[in-house]
């Protein structure tokens, strides 16, 4: 049974190259926003367990072409019967632990397991509970846009509500049976009613467990280590220290980390 890794990203992964080349059972797919050159990614396309996935979306940070994205990945390893288990992650994430360590425990689990941050956070209520003209545009991180959604977070603060916040990391690791049904929940209400929210990427797939509990075995932790630093939107870049800890804590991936990091990692890694 392979793994398939779904990867997010607008710069070239070079290490996907010596994964790839590490692990052929499994499987690569890479959606590369649209707005960077294709031909960036030419280093990978003599790999057969690499899969460059030709309908791009142009992203916006923090935008529904974020999800867009992510549901194209999801459709393309999909199609392959052989994928079992699935990892979103970014370009700027390593794996930490081998596909066979992962695999170990998911078979240990329901096959409906999910592996997914998810708790009610009413600080960031106002994001799925009010569209916002300026989501998913470019205005979204600008001066304009910032004052807009500062309203839009007054009148959350002002006017009463019951609704609950869900938001949890984009990123999640399930089962094939799992992100079958995430999927396909995915092409319904939740698409029409996150298309003009701030930031969906952390509250879309939430907002889908949420509204069908009884559909998964759900775990609240992602199995990343991402450190943020305050209230900062941005994860610190982790220094060689950080992976090996992390990996020490059973993380199964870690994020962000630079190239340079990535390579030497892995090289130590598969030296072993």
């Amino acid at each position: 049974m392979s793994h398939a890794y779904l990867i997010l990203c607008h710069r070239p992964p070079r290490h996907i190259a010596t994964l790839a080349a590490h692990y052929p059972q499994h499987h690569y797919y890479i959606h590369y926003d649209q707005k960077a050159p294709i031909n960036e990614l030419d280093f990978l396309r003599d790999y057969e367990n690499v899969h460059i996935l030709n309908n791009r979306i142009k992203i916006f940070w923090g935008g529904f072409s974020m999800i867009l994205a992510t549901l194209n990945l999801f459709q393309a390893a999909l199609a392959n019967q052989n994928n079992q288990y699935f990892h979103l992650i970014s370009g700027d994430c390593v794996p930490l632990q081998t596909p066979e360590h992962i695999s170990q425990i998911f078979a240990e689990l329901p096959d409906n397991t999910l592996f997914l941050q998810c708790n009610n956070i009413p600080r960031l209520r106002h994001r799925v509970r009010f569209n916002a003209p300026h989501a998913d545009t470019r205005w979204q991180r600008h001066f304009i846009g910032k004052i807009m959604t500062k309203i839009i977070v007054l009148v959350d603060k002002i006017i009463p509500s019951s609704q609950i916040g869900w938001q949890g990391s984009q990123w999640f690791s399930a089962t094939r049976p799992t992100l079958q049904n995430l999927f396909n929940a995915a092409l319904g209400e939740p698409a029409d009613y996150f298309a003009k929210k701030l930031v969906p990427d952390e509250h879309f797939f939430q907002h889908i467990l949420q509204t069908q509990p009884e559909k998964y075995y759900w775990i609240n932790d992602h199995r990343r280590f991402i450190r943020m630093a305050g209230t900062q939107n941005h994860p610190d870049e982790l220094s060689l220290d950080d992976l090996w800890a992390a990996q020490r804590d059973g993380a199964w991936f870690a994020r962000k980390v630079s190239p340079k990091n990535i390579a030497r990692f892995l090289e130590y890694e598969f030296a072993k």
